[in-house]
């Protein structure tokens, strides 16, 4: 017979739920120890636990309003909310710059039914960012401090049963040094932006007070393919009446179940514990072993459940549910990462939470809507960054198979304060606590980049070095069968290194932007191998790598940081067969699987970091079909078109009627075909790229691709479009009947625009042709957002110094339109005249005097092309250079 050992925390009923106690007091008390149990669960007895949401009909008000948490406080003006909700959802996403920061108060009116009186009452509160405080009645009844995390508030001597109660909420999301994060590259949401619940208890439970947890840890200290144990170890409160004036015991029995997935109990623990009231009692259970566990991983991600309650004969006083999933891992410096035995290549990407037009406040259905989403595309590794994410998240993981590395939000910098540690401290023990039992979580992780802000003094670097060892020291303390990590950007000072944080983390990881950021794609594998050469007993993970993309941007010839589609899918394809050429790296994950809000960002998609595989609202880029042909089991055929449907070119050459450009086609089949409105291209051999390219006659209008392979004698298809709207190289060749020219001035992009316009990339004039003229006309551009435009990418580059434009066309009437921008100088700084055909069109433009920095100006003119002469729009300095970003000529007649 094993003994159990039961530690007496002796505490006040009357302690406020978020004040973890640590007196103990040692006790003696049997448990039995039950093998495999027989038949089926007992559902006779019915849980005294009532847990249900108080999501809807709140009244909402974005103010610090006094007085607002007293009940007969008049809110009959206020907004009507339903949670999840934020006050950021529009205001990150305008031309306006910031967003609000501050105070917002949530009111709602709750009845509480007779049912509950005798019971113990908590609201629980899976996420409020950034600081919340609660009250009831009037009463207050609990603060949390932290975004990210869960709390609970218990309310029971605050509410009235049987009446209608008031519940107030003041939430803050004010920016404060002491609280992480104090800065990053993505939006602080402010508001209650997860679910709310009503939590009602027989006074005998499973504490709500142990760090925002469910009082309930499931452990699996031994586990292999012949057999495995299962830990259970927790926290009973009694909060009976009687301890207001003495020390009442009961006799109950805590009973651990291991159920298999069909539902079948297979393991039992039980113990029997004396229970004071007023008292909370610690108890640990372990289980006889259980044969040939079924293994949890991602190709199986097989889910056992543990249900643990607390009963007094037939009577269940409480009740909780644990995911469990058997499984052991390791990292090796040398050979990456190992799962149940087996080396398994970690395929991962990092996730944001929000959604555009919801931010933050998102809805269970579409948090496990992602995850779905990437597990269909082949992942089997999800970061959540930089903070924990909802219980939900947490839920599909363990159920898709996809192992997950969850961290805190302390992220760029750190503030050189007790008060910051005590609140990084905090947030990490309340992460680990809450979602420990989630068998999907491998890593805990509780930094990123944080050498990263501006000021980054001796003082600085040695007080980073100290929290990371006590966030580490937290770890290994709270579950030191997980490993740990932190991750860390490209720092070629080498003070991660000097500074000895390198050290501390049981694996590294290394956010790496070679070829987007700086250097070229080569550079990445240079400087992997360097590491692992230097440190070869450092475990290394590829915690983030990516480059942006905006769909409505494509370039046959990508350069780095034009956030064209094709530079995107050559930078992943590089940078995946580097991670799988070098054993020693457990994998990488790409940054990131979702564009998400990064409110200060300009780029070509203001607002937003759009380095996703996935647009914002979740339409699939074509590099996530890269992926997904590299690690999707299931049959993959995709024609890489779907983000350039429409777009533009020259003829090849002199009297040709098509313009032939290269067609991808990701896959994992093994032979391809594509076909070209019905003519078959050719049939290729697939290689470990994934990808086939064909060059394609594109002809003006509709262009029909398909292709087509085979997977176990069934045929495997993928069909797309192309209108091309061709020219003719020389613009005048009568053989066309010329229509339209757009130009992406000072880009090497084709940009299409909503309407379906493709501004083609500039160029230098040739006789004939069209292009710029000027022997000091240079390339400008601006990453900053321009207001009043969803076209940024048309106005953030330009041409700067240019003498004029020529468009050699046919003669006729045309309509010219050019657009500019100021990006930089002052009023009187830039002035210039405009001429086309050497009649004045404009003949003093001062962009910033007139219309204001980074305001798009468009200005139409007609014009007439006669005896050959064409069209030739000209600039004449006044003061500074000349500029323009973009041009487009259409003919009228």
């Amino acid at each position: 017979m094993r003994k159990l050992v039961i530690n007496v925390l002796y505490i006040s009923a009357l302690l406020l739920a978020f004040v973890p106690i640590c007196l103990a007091q040692s006790a003696a008390a049997q448990v039995r120890i039950f093998g495999p149990a027989s038949g089926v669960e007992d559902t006779s007895a019915q849980t005294g636990r009532v847990r249900y949401t108080i999501n809807s009909g709140w009244r909402f008000m974005r103010a610090d309003v006094a007085g607002a948490e007293a009940p007969r406080f008049d809110d009959a003006s206020w907004a009507v909310v339903d949670l999840p909700h934020t006050w950021n959802a529009e205001d990150t996403r305008d031309d306006v710059p910031g967003y609000w920061r501050g105070v917002g108060w949530y009111r709602r009116r709750l009845e509480l039914s007779e049912s509950l009186r005798a019971r113990r009452l908590y609201l629980y509160f899976e996420g409020a960012n950034q600081v919340a405080d609660v009250y009831v009645n009037g009463r207050h009844v609990g603060r949390h401090v932290g975004g990210y995390t869960a709390f609970a508030c218990d309310i029971t001597l605050a509410a009235r049963v049987g009446e209608t109660n008031l519940v107030a909420v003041k939430v803050d999301n004010t920016h404060n040094p002491d609280i992480p994060p104090t800065s990053a590259d993505f939006n602080f949401y402010g508001g209650i932006y997860r679910d709310v619940w009503l939590i009602a208890t027989d006074p005998v439970h499973f504490t709500l007070r142990d760090y925002g947890s469910q009082g309930v840890y499931v452990e699996t200290p031994q586990v292999s393919e012949v057999s495995a144990t299962v830990r259970v170890r927790g926290t009973l409160a009694n909060e009976s009446a009687c301890a207001r004036n003495s020390v009442c015991a009961q006799q109950v029995e805590v009973t651990s179940t291991v159920f298999d997935a069909t539902g079948r109990a297979v393991l039992t623990a039980s113990s029997p514990i004396t229970s004071s009231e007023g008292l909370e009692t610690t108890f640990e259970q372990t289980t006889m072993p259980l044969s040939h566990p079924h293994l949890w991983s991602p190709d199986d991600p097989y889910l056992y459940t543990m249900r643990t309650t607390v009963r007094e004969g037939a009577r269940v006083f409480d009740e909780i549910t644990s995911p469990l999933g058997f499984r052991w891992y390791s990292f090796d410096a040398a050979r990456g990462f190992f799962l149940n035995g087996a080396h398994l290549k970690l395929r991962g990407t990092n996730r944001h939470q929000d959604y555009p037009g919801l931010g933050n406040a998102v809805p269970d259905a579409l948090h496990v809507r992602d995850m779905e989403r990437i597990k269909e595309a082949g992942f089997n590794f999800v970061r959540l960054a930089h903070y924990p994410q909802d219980p939900s998240v947490l839920d599909a993981a363990d159920r898709l198979g996809l192992i997950i590395w969850e961290e805190i939000p302390v992220v760029n910098q750190i503030t050189v304060s007790a008060a910051f540690n005590a609140n990084a401290e905090q947030m990490l023990t309340e992460m680990i606590r809450q979602h420990r039992n989630h068998p999907s979580i491998f890593l805990w992780g509780y930094m990123n980049e944080v050498f990263l802000g501006p000021k980054m003094t001796d003082e600085h670097v040695r007080a980073t070095v100290t929290l990371a060892r006590a966030l580490e020291a937290i770890c290994r303390r709270e579950d030191p069968a997980r490993w740990t990590t932190i991750a860390l950007h490209y720092d070629p000072q080498g003070l991660y290194e000097s500074s000895g944080l390198y050290d501390i983390t049981r694996v590294v990881g290394l956010n790496l932007y070679f070829g987007w950021y700086y250097d070229t794609f080569a550079d990445f594998g240079k400087f992997v191998d360097e590491q692992h050469r230097r440190h070869p007993d450092r475990p290394l993970f590829i915690s983030e790598y990516g480059a942006n993309s905006d769909t409505r941007l494509h370039s046959l010839a990508p350069r780095r940081y034009d956030s064209t589609a094709e530079w995107q899918r050559m930078y992943h394809e590089s940078y995946l067969a580097q991670t799988n050429a070098r054993p020693f790296l457990a994998g990488g994950a790409v940054w990131n699987v979702f564009d998400f809000g990064a409110e200060q960002r300009g780029e070509t998609i203001p607002h937003t970091n759009q380095k996703g595989l996935f647009t914002a609202t979740r339409r699939p880029k074509d590099v996530l079909y890269f992926y997904q042909a590299q690690f999707s089991a299931a049959p993959v055929l995709h024609i890489a078109t779907r983000d350039w449907p429409r777009r533009a070119g020259a003829a090849d050459q002199a009297g040709a009627h098509t313009s032939q450009q290269t067609v991808d086609v990701y896959t994992n089949l093994s032979v391809v075909e594509l076909i070209h409105d019905g003519v078959s291209l050719g049939r290729q051999r697939v290689g470990p790229s994934r990808r086939a390219a064909w060059p394609v006659a594109f002809h003006d209008g509709v262009n029909k691709l398909v292709a087509r392979g085979q997977r176990a004698g069934r045929v495997v298809e993928d069909n797309a479009e192309v209108y091309f709207l061709l020219r003719p190289q020389r613009l005048a060749d009568p053989a066309f009947a010329f229509r339209e020219l757009a130009v992406n001035v000072g880009s090497n992009a084709q940009f299409v625009d909503e309407w379906g316009t493709a501004w083609e990339a500039d160029q230098a004039y040739a006789p004939g042709g069209w292009g710029y003229v000027g022997a000091s006309a240079k390339e400008a551009n601006t990453g900053r957002n321009i207001y009043n435009t969803d076209e940024d990418p048309l106005y953030q580059t330009m041409r700067e110094g240019l003498a004029g434009y020529r468009f050699d066309v046919p003669d006729g009437d045309y309509e010219i339109e050019l657009r500019f921008v100021e990006r930089e100088l002052a009023a009187g700084q830039r002035v210039f005249a405009v001429s086309v055909n050497g009649v004045p069109f404009v003949e003093r433009l001062d962009l910033a005097g007139q219309y204001g920095l980074l305001q798009p100006v468009v200005l139409r003119t007609h014009a007439h092309a006669m005896a050959g002469a064409g069209l030739r729009i000209e600039f004449m300095p006044i003061t500074g250079l000349p500029v323009l970003s973009a041009v487009r000529v259409r003919r009228v007649l």
